[in-house]
């Protein structure tokens, strides 16, 4: 009696084996078949496409307005150029640099104590930069305004990634500041003669607008320069 009810149970269990072995195998051609089909329709797409662009070609066939894509193509031509130094030349005289040296030895120093020596290659390579910047000529770089946006060192910013500019002035160099949407580089710092601020401004406020900056930090001023306003543009 329990023998038979085994052979029972193993039967019942193989038979829902054998059901659900089947499903999957039917589920799998169909999703084979779809596949198949998704393929074909896709190549009679394509075989399509290029018939029909093998009878514009020939003209045969003229394109309708629905064919045309809706979304415009602007090609990146240039509107403006110029050539500027790619940083602003820190000018040391010889008492300024000794200043800023004797303290800048004192903090290393005071560094030294404390056994902070992180820190304290950091102000070395500070220090480092800041006389090497002082002391060479930075080369001159090419700065575009194309149809697209602002082309900088050959890397193009596109007038979506741009949220604003300003022009500011120190020590009679010009600067250009274009904040942009990204989180680096926040802004783009670019220099330029006051010959070529008129073009640029022209250029620009069609796509961007002018910030108004007028409340300057002690920083900002030493960063950038002092703002130039709207009205004096």
């Amino acid at each position: 009696m329990a023998k038979t009810k085994k052979k029972t149970v193993k039967k019942k269990v193989g038979g829902e084996f054998k059901d659900i072995m089947e499903i999957i195998s039917g589920e799998m051609e169909l999703r084979e078949k779809e596949e198949k089909i998704q393929k074909l329709k896709e190549e009679a797409k394509s075989k399509q496409k290029v018939v029909k662009r093998k009878k514009v070609a020939e003209k045969e066939l003229v394109l309708e307005e629905s064919d045309i894509p809706a979304k415009k193509v602007i090609q990146n031509i240039k509107l403006f150029e110029w050539r500027a130094p790619e940083r602003y030349l820190f000018k040391f005289e010889g008492k300024t640099f000794w200043i800023i040296l004797a303290l800048s030895l004192v903090f290393i120093l005071y560094l030294a104590i404390l056994e902070n020596y992180y820190l304290m290659a950091a102000m070395i390579s500070l220090l480092f930069f800041i006389y090497t910047a002082g002391t060479n000529k930075p080369k001159k770089i090419k700065h575009k305004i194309t149809a697209r946006g602002v082309d900088t060192a050959g890397k193009l910013y596109e007038w979506f990634m741009l949220d604003n500019f300003w022009f500011s002035i120190k020590n009679g160099q010009y600067f250009l500041i274009l904040e942009t949407k990204l989180r680096y580089p926040k802004a783009l710092i670019l220099l330029l003669e006051k010959v070529d601020k008129d073009a640029i401004f022209i250029l620009l406020q069609e796509k961007v607008l002018y910030k108004d900056v007028r409340k300057q930090g002690r920083i900002d001023v030493l960063t950038y320069g002092q703002y130039i306003p709207f009205e004096d543009i």
